[in-house]
């Protein structure tokens, strides 16, 4: 008789009140850790149009704003705000009425008189619960594998991750991408084993909200596929516990149970998008604002392909998903494949093959490395143990620890598959894209508990001091989880030199800066010049500063001349990202910037001189010369941060994602008037993939 597989259901031990005492307090190390990191830092750049849109889908039933991000977590977050109730832009305003989220967070955060702290605190508490349900499962789905020490090793490398703790304590997608995605593809594993109305309902729920949490749920479609494939290829009965018990035996009976399956996940996946979006096809309930965002979004839209058109065109025609989900998946189809991308001092157009493969080298602590070889070993260990002495019959794999490979094949698909996918992208914006993958790693690496641990004193000794090494790490870095970088690449201090954006700066930083300030600079004695990458207001933190070009660009231009004083520049466009002279100092960028400078030199000699100003004016209007003010101090900043990556290392930094410099006139000179000490050949071109 062919015997069911180990996945198949069966009783599971329950689990002993000491090891979930021991879980507990992990969770409660994580929470506390993630939650307090975050209580110093203004909001990350996406976090304010997130928790904004999501408050609007409360308030307004509005579907028109930012949809690309996913809004399982828009609307987790902003739960509290219906108990709290903050004001919010009106209906009448101009960034609400267009559908500009940035904008609108702004508003919301910085001008309808809110206390923003209070507003972050709320939405990242919500969100710190999502990475604690998180850590509950990967410690459920590694104890299902390797036993209850494996599932508490896999917890506690999870709960001193730096990247976990990161965006745990920040409003995004990672959160809640990564918790819906690795219980979708165990809870749908489980149920290709053996049919429960259990796993059944998990299935069905982890599936609604991974179509919710991220349009990256995609990844499910692949891996399901493989995850049939090898379940049929395998040929082991098929448990159905839904009424009658009994076993599936044949490949084609079990192929029919799994088409069945399918199409009940496509219907509550479709109609979970539908209840999200409260049933109305319309983006928002007055049909004239969301004309108003439809006509903004096709104006700036980036061409997809023409069968992605083809599907958005008949899905409008026949209201086949609502127009919110349906705009969500045209901006993500349409994000540009040519956005500037920087890597260990490199810039291109596009990305490369090799980002995330370089980011996972240089974020991921040690320690987890070394684990992982360990991890690897004795799983192969473990693997050749189980074939010599198999498990005597009728063991069940939550009492085993020593499972087979077929076992892990969930985690280590979903590994290969996302990562696989990542890679061939274009988008090379952050190391948080990668993210979903770390769980996975952390469910495998249970098998140092349930393998090594058991074996001789030296090697337990050998892991713990490694484990010590790890919690180390994220206890040194505490509060700025998000600028972790491994000691192999210089620490956290070396970031910027290896990867900029989400990776290390998302602007969290300006209240450290204005406790820097208070230490370094008391009442204001020197200047400050600030170029700032984020959507936190550095007024209302009582930052008195010039303003440099910053991203997005929200300051109200005023030419000034750069004079001695205090430089505090984003990590982001010190490297040439999100600048409108992208990349490093060039030719083609000096002719301009000589140029502008010439141009200017002759529209102030007419100062004194109405007649010649009012003749030059008459020839090019003042816009002209607006315009050309404002090149001259975009390329004036950049040929500034090429000089300082060639001549001055800074002399302090803020968080690491905002550097610090003190420069004299002589310095400032020889930066924008001196030979240029970066100079390629032409601007960035697309990338060789």
């Amino acid at each position: 008789m062919t015997p069911a597989d180990p996945v198949s259901p069966s009783p599971r031990p329950a689990i002993p009140w000491t090891i979930g005492l021991i879980v507990a307090l992990l969770l409660a190390t994580y929470i506390a850790m993630a939650f307090t990191a975050s209580l110093g830092k203004t909001l990350s750049y996406d976090e304010g149009e997130q928790l904004a849109v999501g408050y609007d889908i409360w308030l307004r039933k509005d579907f028109r704003m930012e949809s690309a991000n996913g809004d399982f977590v828009k609307r987790w977050a902003t739960l509290p705000y219906l108990f709290s109730h903050p004001a919010f832009p009106g209906e009448s305003d101009t960034y609400w009425r267009i559908g500009g989220a940035y904008e609108v967070g702004r508003e919301f955060f910085f001008q309808c008189g809110n206390n923003p702290e209070w507003l972050m605190e709320q939405g990242r508490a919500m969100n710190v619960l999502l990475g604690a349900a998180l850590g509950l499962l990967i410690f459920l789905c590694s104890r299902d594998l390797f036993g209850d020490v494996g599932g508490l090793f896999s917890l506690g490398l999870f709960a001193f991750s730096p990247h976990m703790l990161a965006f745990g304590g920040t409003v995004s997608t990672e959160m809640s991408i990564c918790l819906t995605l690795l219980g979708s593809a165990w809870s749908v594993w489980r149920l290709l084993h053996g049919i429960t109305w259990g796993r059944l309902v998990c299935s069905l729920v982890f599936f609604g909200l991974l179509l919710l949490a991220k349009p990256t749920a995609l990844v499910m479609f692949p891996l399901t596929a493989i995850f049939i494939v090898l379940k049929l290829w395998r040929g082991r009965p098929l448990a159905w516990r839904l009424g009658s018990p009994r076993m599936i035996r044949s490949r084609p009976a079990q192929a029919a149970v799994f088409g069945g399956l399918i199409l009940l996940h496509a219907v509550v996946g479709w109609g979970t998008i539908w209840a999200h979006y409260d049933f109305r096809y319309a983006a928002s309930p007055d049909p004239e604002v969301a004309a108003i965002a439809f006509h903004r979004e096709i104006a700036d839209a980036d061409p997809i392909s023409p069968a992605a058109t083809a599907f958005l065109a008949w899905s409008n025609r026949t209201h086949f998903l609502p127009q919110g989900y349906l705009r969500g998946i045209r901006l993500l189809l349409g994000e540009n494949d040519y956005q500037p991308a920087f890597m260990d001092g490199k810039w291109t157009l596009g990305g490369w093959r090799t980002f995330f493969l370089y980011a996972m080298w240089v974020k991921t602590p040690p320690a987890l490395i070394l684990l992982a070889f360990v991890a690897v070993a004795g799983g192969w260990a473990g693997w050749r143990q189980k074939r010599a002495h198999p498990e005597p019959a009728g063991e069940t794999c939550a009492a085993a620890v020593r499972p087979s490979f077929y076992e892990a094949i969930p985690f280590v698909g979903l590994t290969i598959v996302y990562f696989g996918i990542a890679m061939m992208q274009n988008l090379n914006i952050g190391f948080r894209h990668i993210l979903p993958i770390y769980p996975a790693i952390y469910v495998l690496m249970g098998a140092l508990g349930a393998v090594w641990l058991k074996r001789k004193r030296w090697i337990r000794a050998g892991i713990a001091c490694v484990l010590g090494w790890l919690v180390f790490d994220s206890a040194s870095i505490y509060p700025n989880y998000l600028a972790y970088f491994s000691p192999v690449a210089g620490g956290p201090a070396e970031g910027y030199k290896h990867l900029v954006d989400s990776s290390l700066d998302w602007g969290m930083d300006l209240p450290a800066l204005k406790r820097w300030l208070v230490l370094h600079n008391p009442d204001d004695r020197e200047p400050l010049f600030l170029a700032y990458f984020g959507t936190g207001v550095p007024e209302y933190y009582g930052i008195k500063s010039h303003r440099l070009p910053g991203k997005p660009e929200w300051r109200k231009f005023k030419a000034y001349t750069l004079t001695p004083g205090i430089y505090a520049i984003s990590a982001t466009l010190f490297q040439g990202i999100y600048t409108q002279a992208v990349g490093p100092w060039n030719k083609t960028y000096e002719k301009f910037y000589c140029g502008c400078g010439q141009n200017l030199m002759l529209y102030e000699t007419t100062a004194r001189d109405p007649a010649a100003r009012a003749a030059l004016l008459e020839k090019y209007p003042q816009r002209f010369w607006d315009h050309q003010y404002a090149n001259f101090e975009i390329l004036r900043f950049n040929r500034l941060c090429a000089w300082l990556r060639h001549k001055r290392p800074p002399d302090d930094n803020i968080g690491y994602s905002i550097l610090i410099w003190r420069l004299d006139a002589n310095e400032l000179h020889e930066a924008c008037s001196g030979p240029p000490v970066e100079l390629k050949d032409r601007p960035l071109q697309i990338a060789d993939r």
